[in-house]
């Protein structure tokens, strides 16, 4: 069972490689890159379809592991985001299809890939051709990515104006490493499932056995670095699919240093897939998925809130 399950990640990787290999880039597209540290790092910008050429907000979105840049725009749809509300996405390669995020377990963290200095050099890149306003640079990932995300959070706070990590949470090893980063204030939500069979929402040790904060502990810690009062707004919205009740549960501190936000969207039931798209790792168990809740929407939606 095991060489069964092997020879299908084998080619799924295979299958996607070709994908991204075979992608003809639209018009308003482009895929570039940069040699890094001796490793060649590519990436695919998506431009809005009606833009004037001024300066206009990006979005960074890391895919999570065994992912890329091309399939992370065709399992969010963040292109099509992006079109309706005037905005740049950018979707980075990770080397070997992850991310070093910090927990020291993925390709990128055992090769010592220096991927927040790489993130930051695309972000620079882009605000250097003058597409990009610098005051509204946002960032997004998922699983592996989502977990990047948060270490960016962390080492570059001041290069986003918002940070949203989808079925990930602070790790045990990025929260020992935060006394050696500036504290600056920086807006971050969380969107998780609460039963995600990979990343615990309850946190404790992931499949890879690195360990992880629960998705309130998490929240808690992003209060007091970014110095929020107790305060909190909550609401509720219930989705209806297969005769199965989705309940998501909303939760903002907004009375934070600098005006910043700290937010948690929780999704009852659910797991660990990108809400809304179809999983691209069938064989490994993911939880419960949904069709009827837009996670991408739900992305675009927080940033623009922190305008």
């Amino acid at each position: 069972m095991k060489r069964r399950t092997f020879t299908f990640l084998i080619l799924l990787i295979i299958f996607n490689s070709c994908a991204g290999f075979f992608y003809r880039t639209k018009q308003n597209q482009k895929i570039d890159y940069f040699v890094f540290n001796g490793v060649k790092r590519t990436y695919l910008v998506h431009y809005p379809k009606q833009w004037s050429g001024n300066p206009i907000p990006l979005l960074v979105a890391l895919h999570g592991r065994f992912g890329t840049g091309i399939t992370m725009m065709k399992q969010t749809k963040l292109d099509e985001v992006a079109d309706m509300n005037g905005f740049i996405v950018l979707f980075p390669d990770g080397y070997k299809r992850s991310w070093a995020d910090g927990r020291g377990s993925s390709p990128a963290d055992e090769d010592s890939i220096n991927d927040v200095i790489f993130v930051e050099s695309i972000v620079k890149r882009m605000i250097a051709e003058g597409s990009v306003d610098p005051n509204l640079v946002y960032l997004v990932g998922h699983s592996n990515g989502g977990f990047m995300a948060q270490r960016l959070a962390i080492e570059k706070p001041k290069l986003w104006k918002g940070v949203m990590s989808v079925a990930a949470q602070l790790s045990v090893q990025l929260l020992k490493s935060k006394p050696k980063f500036e504290s600056y204030p920086v807006s971050v939500t969380i969107l998780a499932g609460t039963a995600d069979p990979l990343v615990p929402y309850s946190g404790g040790y992931v499949k890879d056995g690195k360990e992880i904060l629960s998705v309130a502990d998490s929240i808690l810690r992003w209060k007091e670095w970014n110095v929020c009062e107790n305060n909190v707004k909550k609401s509720f919205k219930d989705y209806e699919e297969d005769g199965f009740v989705i309940k998501v549960q909303y939760e903002s501190y907004e009375t934070c240093a600098e005006q910043k936000k700290v937010g948690l969207i929780q999704l009852n039931g659910l797991g660990h897939s990108w809400p809304g798209e179809t999983p691209m790792l069938p064989f490994i168990n993911q939880g419960k998925t949904t069709k009827v809740i837009n996670g991408s929407q739900m992305v675009w939606e927080f940033m623009e809130s922190l305008k």
